[in-house]
């Protein structure tokens, strides 16, 4: 465990801890207040009745202190879930440190057995690289995150810039945690996350806007004035027939508004929170250039987060329908719910095309500060060098991420050129499929521009294509074999269209019987090295070690070795080169009593 870090974090959750029990307070002492205003509201109706102004002025002045008690309330109670988010955070994190992070978000509902890579290297799901790595706060940037993992880069210049703002992110620690409490703040689901994204394809027709906007404004009026005339103690009637006349608007417009609400309605927490984090992203000076055009896509030509606020205001506007006596007493008044149509109609007209690049910008800095994270919790770990040309993969201390340090076995590892088979062998729980997820998921994350769990580490990015949990179907009326198959003929027919492919295979055509597995395998790995690909191949028949004699300089044999001693088995997960000269089936079995 980092003990630096460990520090840094129980010092912030005590002190977060603190603050939170003065707001608590305050929040307490805030409530009595508001209470005590809500009855003066009504002591100068009760003590001398109504005499018009004499008795307004006074009712209108505590309703002011009640408003702006109300306010306060708010504010404290929106201070108080930020500590507690924020307090959350560190005991996460404290946590993580220790290596414990099933109480992450897993991502399960992206597991996809028929993935090229991600079943098979545990990317999602419990126990996976995801929930390791993931501290998302928006479902865009968790969307992002997973599709980085799912499908990375492969242009070095995009690696290294990615490299470059996640290496400036890891030192921003109080930057990130207030990005992630504030993307805590209100929990979204995928559902309204694709809603918002979809204003900005929807066009929104409304009849006549400027004549509907000058008429809200003269029935405002009039409707104002007759109050105002009524209070001096003069007629009713036109106030009376003012309000019918603007409940007539309400109903001839009532199938617009229900749908304005349909669409815009109960969405300005989540808004609020989007602000807030454009806001953050806006005041931040980056430095890495990646960085720095986000912030760019998030200011120009305004501030994203300042029309993104009008909007927000907008919508919570729209949502005093919900209350009906404010309801009420708006819509008798001042036309509200018409007039809160116009106003979003003019907001979507102007800004609907430019939110999905505000919500992009979120999406990709939430999605950059979870890999932030990860540097920052593990300074052991390097970023890669990324290498262009011919084919090269060398790395120093290659470890497994989600392996602990204190168990954490790290191993050399080279292939050099296009056209190279390693074949692996040993004996079972040596540490064969191990070593290949290690090589797989380093190689994943190296291509995100997170850094990677080895001293070092240079690789050229390619795709990986993976053949070591395929599952048979039923459904589909597929035997285990031929799924193999099926997923071995797309690996062959991408190389033969001429893509650039790293292939990581688990014991090749393990549904078929000795004999026909191990001339299949054989001729699988012929035309692997025909096609110029790399791979890396586990097996436990040692007759296709052989291979390396007849293709030297190709082929290339590794092990995983283990010693049997006093009926117990001791693993030292060290590759070593060569074939493997220990099995341990029979011992495992005479062990259990199996035979």
């Amino acid at each position: 465990m980092n003990s630096r870090l460990q520090a840094y974090y129980q010092e912030k959750a005590s002190h977060f801890e603190t603050e939170l029990k003065i707001t608590t307070s305050k929040i307490r002492l805030s409530g009595w207040f508001r209470l005590l205003t809500f009855v003066f509201i009504f002591i100068p109706l009760i003590f001398w009745g109504w005499h018009g102004w004499f008795t307004v002025a006074p009712m209108l002045f505590f309703l002011v202190l009640f408003a702006a008690a109300v306010k306060r309330n708010i504010s404290l109670e929106q201070q108080k879930r930020k500590l507690q988010a924020l307090e959350l955070i560190v005991k996460n994190e404290l946590l993580a440190l220790d290596h414990q992070f099933s109480h992450f978000d897993n991502g399960a509902d992206f597991l996809d057995p028929s993935h090229f890579n991600s079943y098979d290297l545990d990317l999602f799901g419990e126990g996976s690289v995801f929930q390791f790595i993931n501290r998302t706060s928006t479902q865009s940037g968790r969307q992002k995150l997973a599709d980085w993992l799912r499908n990375p880069f492969l242009q070095k210049e995009e690696i290294e810039q990615r490299q470059s703002a996640i290496k400036e992110l890891s030192e921003l620690t109080d930057w990130r945690m207030e990005f992630l409490a504030s993307g805590k703040l209100f929990s979204e689901n995928a559902a309204s996350s694709q809603e918002i994204r979809q204003w900005s394809k929807e066009q929104i027709d409304l009849k006549n806007p400027s004549r509907l906007q000058i008429l809200i404004n003269i029935l405002t009026f009039i409707t104002v004035a007759s109050l105002a005339a009524a209070m001096a103690g003069m007629t009713k009637l036109p106030l009376v027939l003012a309000m019918i006349v603007q409940w007539g608007v309400l109903y001839s417009y009532r199938k617009k508004v229900s749908q304005f609400y349909i669409m815009f309605g109960r969405k300005s927490e989540l808004l609020e929170k989007y602000t807030q984090l454009l806001e953050l992203i806006e005041t931040n000076q980056f430095k890495a250039p990646f960085l720095s055009n986000l912030r760019k896509k998030a200011n120009k030509p305004e501030k994203a987060s300042i029309i993104l606020r009008q909007l927000r205001k907008r919508v919570n506007q729209l949502e005093y329908r919900n209350n009906i006596v404010i309801s009420l007493v708006l819509n008798s008044l001042l036309v509200w719910d018409v007039r809160c149509v116009v106003r979003l109609w003019d907001w979507h007209r102007r800004n609907r095309k430019k939110l999905v690049a505000w919500l992009d910008v979120i999406a990709e800095t939430d999605a950059l500060l979870s890999l932030a994270n990860l540097a920052n919790n593990h300074p052991e770990y390097n970023y890669p060098e990324i290498h262009e040309g011919g084919y090269t993969l060398q790395a120093s201390q290659l470890g497994h991420p989600l392996i602990t340090e204190k168990k954490r076995v790290s191993n050399d590892f080279n292939i050099n050129g296009w056209g190279k088979v390693i074949i692996v062998t040993g004996a079972n729980m040596a540490g064969k499929s191990t070593f290949l997820r290690t090589a797989g998921v380093n190689l994943l994350l190296g291509q995100t521009g997170a850094p990677v769990c080895a001293l070092k580490l240079v690789f050229t990015p390619v795709k990986i294509y993976t053949n070591m949990r395929t599952t048979d179907s039923l459904l589909k009326d597929e035997s285990y074999f031929f799924a193999e198959l099926k997923r071995i003929k797309t690996v062959l027919d991408k190389l033969e269209s001429g893509e650039r492919i790293m292939v990581i295979l688990d014991e090749m055509l393990k549904g078929t019987n000795s004999v026909d597995k191990l001339n299949g395998s054989m001729e699988l790995i012929r035309r692997l090295l025909h096609l110029k690909a790399v791979a890396i191949i586990a097996t436990h028949d040692l007759k296709i070690s052989e291979m390396e004699n007849e293709y030297p300089q190709m082929v290339f044999n590794k092990c995983f070795e283990i010693k049997l001693d006093n009926d117990e088995m001791q693993f030292d997960y060290l590759l070593k080169d060569g074939v493997t000269q220990t099995m341990n089936a029979t011992f495992l079995m005479k062990k259990m009593g199996i035979i």
